[in-house]
């Protein structure tokens, strides 16, 4: 459901889930004869995309393509409806040949900055269930091939009668402050002159707070003293839910982990805004997709 006040990426979807409508076969059945419905095909978790004019846009079909493109135990995911009461449906097939060269299938994450916000708060979601499904085939109890059920978002035991929910992975993305500085850190395998936010999973039995001290303090040898909630981002590569955090440190007297990361950094304040409207000398940001340009972009703007 829409939420003004999230400024990231693949969130503020414009759909209502309808959790409801899971569960009732007659009622998906119909959805997908409507008219209106709308659906996207993946392929190896990247959705069908269409581009005119240098605009990218999911490749929306109507639902009765399906059994045109997919045979029929393919896994079709219900989304939602829009606030029309149009129903839409993800649906993973094996082989995009039926398609022919109506459009292409590409990679949500390179895709994601040039598609609309709307557009990534309905295939974030879908991209996760199906990297979810490709590696929860069988029972995690007793192994046994599991069932698709719920309109794809859930799978059954049929031995053990264990039900299998989507996984999150909570993760905790924070940056660093002392003064008027802010730490970034940079990973071996990014771009030359990268720099982001620090991150970490929280462990079982780990509050956010702690997770993003015991993380920053791992990382970069800082001692969190407070911590300021700012927002969450659900990130589907594969199934993470970002926890974003403002974070103030004890002092600027910093060590890195080199086997975390290949070096960190301090940037002022005015370094910070160069770095979010890419004009900075030798460092840049990630995109505004990623909640790290929103961290650091709060932070320059207070």
């Amino acid at each position: 459901m829409l939420l003004p006040h999230n400024p990231n990426a693949f969130t503020r979807s414009p759909l209502d889930r309808a959790g409801h409508h899971r569960r009732d076969k007659a009622w998906l059945e119909a959805a997908l004869h409507a008219p209106e419905t709308q659906l996207v095909p993946f392929h190896r978790h990247q959705p069908f995309v269409m581009e005119e004019g240098g605009v990218a846009a999911p490749g929306w079909l109507n639902g009765a393509a399906r059994s045109r493109i997919a045979p029929p135990d393919a896994i079709l995911l219900f989304l939602g409806i829009d606030p029309n009461g149009a129903a839409y449906f993800a649906l993973d097939i094996p082989d995009p040949a039926p398609l022919g060269d109506l459009g292409r299938f590409e990679d949500l994450r390179a895709l994601g900055p040039r598609l609309s916000r709307d557009d990534l708060a309905i295939l974030g979601p879908a991209k996760s269930i199906f990297e979810w499904h490709a590696r929860n085939s069988y029972c995690a109890n007793c192994a046994t091939p599991t069932l698709i059920v719920e309109a794809g978002w859930r799978r059954d035991c049929p031995t053990c009668n264990a039900e299998h929910y989507p996984r999150i992975d909570p993760v905790c993305i924070m940056v660093p402050t002392f003064g008027e500085k802010v730490f970034l850190g940079r990973q071996r395998a990014w771009p030359r002159g990268m720099h982001s936010a620090l991150a970490g999973f929280i462990e079982p039995g780990e509050a956010i707070e702690e997770a993003v001290a015991r993380e920053t303090l791992e990382e970069a040898g800082l001692k969190v003293r407070e911590v300021r909630m700012h927002s969450t981002q659900p990130w589907p590569f594969p199934h993470s839910l970002m926890i974003g955090v403002l974070c103030e440190v004890e002092d600027d007297r910093e060590t890195v982990d080199t086997t975390e990361l290949e070096s960190g950094r301090w940037f002022t304040r005015e370094e910070a805004k160069l770095l979010i409207a890419a004009k900075h000398p030798d460092a840049w940001a990630p995109p505004q997709f990623a909640i790290a340009h929103q961290l650091l972009k709060t932070w320059s703007e207070e």
